[in-house]
């Protein structure tokens, strides 16, 4: 992207101002004159946390002083509920800017929550500035004390917020204003979260044009004000009154507030309070402009508002979309459609039957127009002359016709008695626009279009896409069906559940035809019109998830069909049909034809899945299982325990096949002959065999007496395919063993292996995989594996989103682990010293509450296990147990450990946690603490009352430590020589010790007789860790070694602090690490995972600064002394905790290599090191290499304002990290030599010379050459207005004004050409200059301009000069040439005019051979060697002038 500076030259004399500005904050502060901070003001809900809190604020009351309340402050006052004031004195002026906390009160505590304390200064005139920043807590704003107004002399409060009409303009307003891009202002209730803002706060200075999402917008009119908008902040200001028109010049338009705001739902909302005027005025080009004013201060956070609205292009008589969909009819019944979910586009035309329509004006009651609540214009419609008019929509809510105020449209009347409507998205669901039940006049549909259908929201397999209807296309001719880029067909069954993009779905009633049955008839059935559509929760434990009920029909949407009109049908070579579609019949509500894709894929008897799940079995009880959760991609074979088995042809009762509702094939398998068939699906859901219609799934049969199944995934929760198992045969293919779940498996290490595990495994990293609750309560689609379905083979090492992962050695209540029943190990994973050994592998089935149940569980197949070096663990993981419903290994990340926790913990002083604490508190209700709610995070130790005290090792009644389901350690605490160790974790709860078994944590004896322990989230709510007051000892942490005192010797023991000299600043604290003392960082900041060490990069011309933390390098194993850049003698300093390293371009390169890659120029370096823990004969060596890079722009645009003094403009950019800052400067000037510059008092004549330089400071001039690309002038200040002039073309002067002469461009960092002064023709009496420039590294020799001038050659010859040699370079070999006669001209030319701009005078010897020719790009290309008389490269041709 490139920035513009821009420049603008007036003919008259203006003397420039400057402003000097100051860091004393009582002179740089932001005014907030917000009388509804008072403390005397009631509440209006404002919440502080939205505003965008930035430096200092000083406080006003209508324009006089007033500052923050010193005492509490009643709720529900100051515009807010909770009222936050300042807790202390305001300082005296002496004592500079002081720390101050704010409270907040919350109506029974005054200061129940304390803000962020803010900063406060008190200034000279009496007032006071505040450093204020955002609340925590929403709700909350900051009070000031009427008590403490002062009047201010500066401010003149008798303003007047209403303007008036100017006589005249000097300017046109269309031609000079500025933009406003602010997305917020829209009011639409999909933008109420865009809030905080306030136009009080704005210094509001000339004209405006107003833009929403880069299309231009206008301020909304009262009589479109939109129910619950907020426009941005708490008060919506509306335009009073219509716009006006071009012949209207500027006008005065008074402007209106809203009495009431977001927050308050009711009627009043587009109530109006006058607020002030503006100025307004329509522009060339359909936009309008403002001079907006700041709006009334007692308004409480006001925001203008804008709408936006296209451009029209064509009349919409003539352009538009029809719409007949009797539906929308005011005396039809409501149908739960919702228009915002159609993709409204444009203008459209209302039909009844084929009939004219229009919308009502007046009141439509509620539950008509097909939805529930009617739309209706609110307002008259227009008359043809009339043109383009808005009009409000207002929606009947039941107490008022016009309570739901939606977004405004534009109507018009059409010659012909007909309108158009420019329909937008409405406020809410279950809205739809009505029409009036009176036609008008008939009319035809002239459509005649052949057209393809690709579009995927037909697909009969999904129901998310909805808001389409098949009676608005124009339909003609015949269709080939595909679903993206699938070949299709339209469905020949009804299926439950689905929409196929509307509202009702149209299928095929009777099969396809064959080849041999040419074009036949079929007739288009429909679903029951009445279903409804709606989400509901099913509830479980936690658990949620969404499915989808239907009012009148339920599951009977197929049963009651409806008849479309029947089209024609033509089977195709190549396995594909084609359809003669016509329009649905018009009573149907929004019916789309449903397609089906079926992939042709190589015979599918020899490329299936195996499906070896004999829970399918139709004599299997229900387990909750759901096919909608299973992956399903192309075919499979089922099987039995290693046996054939199909797919049930009868109705299987309803909790059978490991589910609730049961799936079975409605209809016979195929015959081999048959190939592959199409089969539709029953479900049974109680009270009918086939009341769910499911999607169709294809079948074929293959030698062997098998069958093979595309299965796909159904659309109703709990569900699942179900088998039979009289079908059951035996098969030849290889097969799955069958398990006797009653015996004991085991088998025995092997002898040896050819090759380690630990160095040849495959990495497992499935986040399905993880027990923790907290994954698969945030990602309920994580379900639906089955580890039986994969083929395993060999050593696998686990992984859960990157980090170390490892089997559980426990079961976890409430873990699925992405399947049906989760898999953990039975036995403690194995040392180093153990090698490989095999362990027992248990199973928890879920039951239908999604509870993992640990009280019973089955064994799977054992699997190897081998604990290797680096603390990991890999596993030879086989196939589990069939018999097992969609078996899954489990995984729990396994962290591992950087510091000693004995020495870095937080404490845990919850007296409530005691095993002899109740859930009861002491006012006699019921209370339960939980734990789950907290965000646990490291090592914690138990204190209670300031005393050591550690978890129970036995049993706690339900109903104890504060909370329902008391925990408990599992096992006896570990012994110092033990380290960590893992520990499981129990839950008391109805009569059972260990009914619920929270995830294992870790533990760890500390010296000082206390324990520290890791905890985490427990699986459910109302568990909570549990300390045993039976354990309390005093603290007793280790003693400082004192003095010894003796009769004849007096000796001392000092113990020196090893942190001392670490110098750790208070983000960081001192500890140990491989027997080295540094720095930590403090647990609570966040460590990224990029291993970036925190880093920080600032970059200012040639030189760049990074930064790394000091305490992360060491967490990571880099002491700071080994680290260095690209040089190994640029080390780093240290400087409040950080490490930073600095390069530039003089003497300090360190290795920095410059690069460009078209669009930047870079400085690229590297932060380098290795650090080795260990000695002597090994190592333990870890290296570190961080790239950084400062990168610099190379295309910058600048235009200047010769208005100013000194007639210079400086951008100042600063880029984000690692972007570089320079300087970009356009300066003109009266002489050849550049050194008087324009200052903007003289009058410059036209056809005067004027002579400019572009010069970029902040870059290496030794490397960087400043290139303008192009220049040129316009007579307003707008780079890209219409009427131009170019001055440089392409680097090179305008071939059409021989005034222009580059000087030098392309060969340092400044840049000179002049050009003669012009005036444009017409009413223009200023010229603006722009310039198009880029930055070039000199090392490349390609920065010099190349130009052509082919108007003084012969046509025969081409002429190309570069004149690229410096001062002492050589002349480029080749064969020398005398000039021709045209060339000698040139030459010549330009020794007279070098002679009178004062160049330095060329030797004689030129005119004979001084064009040496060589080859460039295959092209003769001349260079004119100027024998050192000039310093600077001259780029022009032939002559520079």
């Amino acid at each position: 992207m490139s920035f513009r500076l821009s420049l603008y030259i007036y003919k008259v004399d203006q003397q420039a101002k400057s402003n000097t500005s100051t860091s004393d904050p009582c002179n740089k502060y932001t005014s907030l004159d917000q009388p509804w901070r008072a403390n005397n003001e009631t509440g209006l809900d404002i919440c502080d946390s939205y505003f965008n809190w930035n430096g200092w604020y000083r406080f006003f009351y209508y324009g006089m002083n007033i500052r923050m309340a010193e005492s509490c402050v009643p709720t529900s006052r100051c515009g807010t509920y909770y009222t936050l004031w300042l807790n202390g004195p305001h300082p005296e002026i002496e004592d500079g800017v002081v720390t101050r906390q704010v409270c907040g009160n919350a109506g029974y505590d005054c200061c129940l929550f304390g803000s962020t304390s803010i900063k406060v200064k008190t200034c000279p005139g009496n007032y006071s500035v505040y450093k204020l920043f955002r609340p925590k807590y929403c709700n909350t704003a900051y009070c000031t004390d009427v008590n403490t107004i002062t009047p201010n002399p500066q401010v003149n409060t008798s303003t007047s917020f209403y303007a008036t009409t100017p006589i005249n303009h000097r300017f046109d307003p269309c031609s000079k204003y500025s933009a406003v891009y602010d997305d917020w202002r829209i009011p639409d209730n999909t933008y109420n979260y865009y809030r905080g803002h306030d136009d009080t706060v704005v210094e509001w200075k000339g004209w405006y044009r107003l833009y929403i999402k880069g299309k231009s917008a206008q301020i909304a009119e009262t009589v479109w004000c939109e129910t619950y908008g907020t426009c941005g902040g708490y008060t919506a200001v509306w335009l009073g009154g219509s716009h006006p028109r071009l012949e209207d010049g500027i006008v005065t338009r008074e402007i209106y507030r809203s009495a009431r705001y977001y927050y308050e739902y009711n009627d009043n909302q587009c109530s109006f309070t006058r607020s002030g005027s503006v100025q307004v005025k329509a522009c060339p080009g359909d936009y309008y402009v403002y001079k907006l004013v700041k709006p009334d201060v007692s308004s409480p956070m006001p925001t203008y508002c804008a709408v936006v609205f296209n451009s029209l292009t064509h009349d919409p008589c003539h352009n538009y979309l029809s719409l007949d969909q009797p539906w929308r009819a005011n005396n039809e019944t409501g149908l739960g459609i919702c228009d915002r979910d159609f993709s409204w586009n444009g203008w459209y035309r209302l039909f009844y039957y084929g009939m004219n329509i229009r919308m009502p004006e007046s009141y439509v009651d509620a539950n008509r127009c097909g939805t529930y609540y009617g739309l209706r214009l609110n307002g008259p419609h227009p008359k043809v002359e009339d043109g383009v008019v808005t009009r409000q929509v207002c929606g009947n809510g039941g107490s008022n016709s016009c309570y739901f105020r939606s977004t405004p449209i534009r109507v018009k009347a059409c010659p012909g008695s007909y309108y158009v409507y420019e329909f937008v998205s409405p406020l809410w669901c279950h809205m739809a626009y009505c029409t009036a039940t009176t036609p008008i006049s008939y009319s035809s549909d002239p459509c005649n279009k052949y057209s393809v259908l690709d579009e995927d929201w037909r697909n009969a397999r999904s129901n998310r896409k909805r808001g389409h209807d098949d009676t608005v296309a124009e339909w003609s001719g015949w269709y080939r069906l595909y679903l993206q880029g699938k070949s299709a067909q339209i469905s020949e069954w009804c299926v439950s559940y689905t929409t196929c993009g509307g509202h009702t779905q149209l299928w095929l009633n009777g099969s396809h035809p064959q080849l041999e049955d040419g074009i036949v008839i079929r007739d288009i059935y429909g679903t029951n019109v009445n279903y409804y559509y709606y989400d509901y929760y099913y509830y479980y434990y936690y658990y949620y998830y969404y499915d989808y009920y239907y009012y009148n029909s339920y599951h009977n949407q197929c049963s009651n069909r409806y008849r479309s009109r029947p089209i024609q049908v033509k089977a195709c070579p190549g396995h594909y049909y084609v359809y003669k579609l016509d329009k649905p019949e018009l009573s149907i509500p929004m019916p789309t034809y449903c397609t089906v894709a079926f992939d042709s894929v190589a015979d599918p008897c020899y490329n299936y899945v195996s499906l070896d799940q004999p829970w399918r079995a139709n004599n299997e009880t229900g387990l909750w299982i759901s096919d909608t959760e299973f992956s399903w991609n192309g075919w499979y074979r089922l099987f039995y325990y290693g046996m054939n088995i199909r797919m049930s042809e009868s109705c299987v009762p309803r909790y059978r096949c490991g589910s609730y509702n049961t799936l079975w094939l409605n209809g016979s398998h195929p015959q081999i002959e048959d190939g592959v068939v199409t089969r539709q699906v029953c479900g049974n859901d109680g009270s009918d065999h086939c009341n769910i219609h499911l999607n169709p799934i294809r079948v074929k049969a293959c030698p062997g007496s098998y069958y093979v199944y595309e299965l796909v995934s159904p659309f109703l929760y709990e569900t699942a395919y179900c088998t039979d198992v009289n079908t059951v045969n035996p098969t030849a293919a290889p097969t799955t063993t069958a398990t006797d779940t009653g015996l004991s498996i085991s088998t025995t290490t092997p002898m040896a292996y050819s090759f380690e595990p630990c160095h040849n495994y495959t990495v497992l990293d499935d986040g399905w995989r993880n027990a923790s609750y907290s994954y698969w309560y945030w990602n309920p689609n994580s379900r639906g594996h089955d580890d039986t379905t994969v083929e395993w083979n060999g050593w696998y090492r686990l992984f859960f989103q990157g980090e170390d992962a490892q089997i559980p050695e426990g079961c976890v209540s409430y873990m699925q682990c992405g399947g049906f029943t989760s898999l953990w190990l039975n036995g403690s994973h194995p040392q180093i010293e153990d090698g490989i050994v095999t362990r027992d592998v248990y199973a928890s089935r879920i039951d239908e509450s999604y509870w993992a149940r640990c009280d019973t569980h089955r064994k799977s197949n054992p699997i190897q296990v081998k604990a290797c070096p680096g603390d990991y663990y890999v596993y030879k993981l086989v196939q589990p147990d069939v018999s097992l419903p969609m078996p899954t290994y489990c995984t729990v990340t396994s962290p591992k450990l950087s510091y000693d926790p004995c020495y870095n913990y937080e404490v845990l002083n919850d007296p409530q946690r005691a095993t002899n604490q109740t859930n009861w508190n002491p006012w006699g209700w019921w209370w339960s603490w939980c734990d789950a709610n907290i965000k646990w995070s490291g090592w914690y130790r138990l204190l209670y009352e300031g005393n050591n005290i550690r978890m129970p090792e036995s049993c706690v009644s339900e109903g104890m430590c504060g909370t329902d389901a008391p925990l408990w350690l599992s096992g006896s605490h570990p012994q110092l020589e033990d380290g960590v160790v893992i520990r499981q974790v129990c839950g008391s709860w109805s009569g059972d010790c260990c009914y619920f078994s929270s995830f294992p944590i870790r533990v760890k004896a500390c010296p000082g007789n206390y324990y520290v322990y890791e905890f985490v989230s427990p699986a459910v709510c109302s568990l909570a860790y549990c300390a045993d007051v039976n354990t309390i000892t005093p603290v007793n942490d280790p003693e400082i070694p004192g003095t010894t005192d003796s009769t004849t010797t007096t000796s001392t023991t000092v113990t020196v602090d090893p942190c001392a000299e670490q110098s750790c600043t208070e983000e960081e604290w001192c500890g140990e690490r491989d027997g080295v003392y540094g720095c930590f960082c403090n647990q609570s900041d966040p460590r990224p995972r990029d291993k970036s060490y925190d880093s920080r990069e600032t970059c200012e011309s040639s030189s760049g600064t990074m930064s790394l933390s000091r305490c992360q390098l060491f967490e990571a194993g880099f002491p700071i002394n080994v680290l260095h850049l690209s040089d190994p003698s640029c080390n780093g300093t240290l400087q409040n905790g950080r490490l930073v390293f600095h390069f530039d371009n003089d003497e300090h390169i360190c290795g920095t290599n410059l690069t460009a890659n078209g669009t930047h120029f870079i400085y690229e370096n590297s932060i380098q090191g290795v650090a080795d823990s260990a000695g002597g004969a090994i190592n333990r060596k870890k290296e570190l290499e961080l790239r950084f890079s400062c990168v610099y722009k190379l295309r910058q645009t600048l235009t200047m304002d010769m208005e100013f003094s000194p007639l210079q403009s400086i951008v100042h950019k600063t880029l984000p990290d690692g972007q570089g800052l320079y300087q970009v400067r356009m300066i003109p000037y009266q002489d050849a030599a550049f050194s008087q510059p324009y200052n903007g008092t003289e009058n410059i004549e036209v056809d005067q010379r004027i002579f400019m330089e572009v010069t970029v400071q902040g870059v290496d001039g030794r490397q960087i050459a400043t290139v303008i690309d192009s220049c040129w002038v316009t007579p307003v200040n707008d780079q890209n207005y219409a009427v131009r002039w170019d001055l440089i073309i392409n680097r090179c002067p305008n071939p059409g004004d021989n005034t222009v002469k580059v000087l030098q461009n392309g060969v340092s960092t400044a840049a000179h050409f002049f050009f003669k002064m012009l005036a444009f023709n017409g009413n223009y009496s200023n010229v603006y200059l722009h310039c198009d420039i880029h930055l070039c590294l000199l090392q490349n020799n390609n920065c010099a301009a190349l130009c052509r001038k082919t108007e003084v050659l012969p046509p025969y010859r081409a002429f190309n000069c570069a004149i690229d040699l410096l001062l002492g370079t050589s002349t480029p070999r080749g064969h020398l040439l005398s000039p021709a006669r045209p060339e000698k001209m040139a030459m010549e030319r330009f020794s007279k005019v070098a002679r009178f701009i004062g160049l330095p005078k060329l030797p004689s010897a030129w005119l004979k051979e001084i064009l040496d020719s060589h080859k460039v790009r295959g092209r003769v290309q001349y260079l004119v060697d100027w024998e050192g008389g000039l310093e600077k490269c001259i780029p022009a041709c032939p002559v520079p002038m």
